[in-house]
């Protein structure tokens, strides 16, 4: 059994997808602007596949920033869920 439900897993899913968008780390983006960034992002690329192997590879070239950077996603993919209905949108998404 896995230690990891249902919203971890979104929140994940989110933290990736906002990895990838053109946000710019450790701004303050509205909740209007992270969901348009997650919808744009996903529109891009399509499937989350790509999004994971691209957080890798940001982590293979710059650990330091690419750590900042996931770290700042993360915040943003936490408010995303409690802010809206993002759970039934992830949950189209997979």
């Amino acid at each position: 059994m896995s230690d990891l439900d249902d919203g971890h897993r979104a929140e994940a899913l989110l933290a990736d997808c906002l990895f990838c968008s053109d946000l710019e780390t450790g701004s303050s983006p509205s909740d209007a602007q992270v969901a348009a960034a997650i919808r744009s992002t996903l529109k891009k690329r399509r499937n989350w596949d790509g999004f994971t192997r691209a957080v890798i590879a940001a982590f293979r070239d710059d650990i330091d920033s690419a750590s900042q950077r996931e770290a700042w996603c993360r915040e943003l993919a936490e408010r995303a869920l409690g802010a809206g209905d993002f759970d039934s949108e992830v949950d189209r998404w997979k």
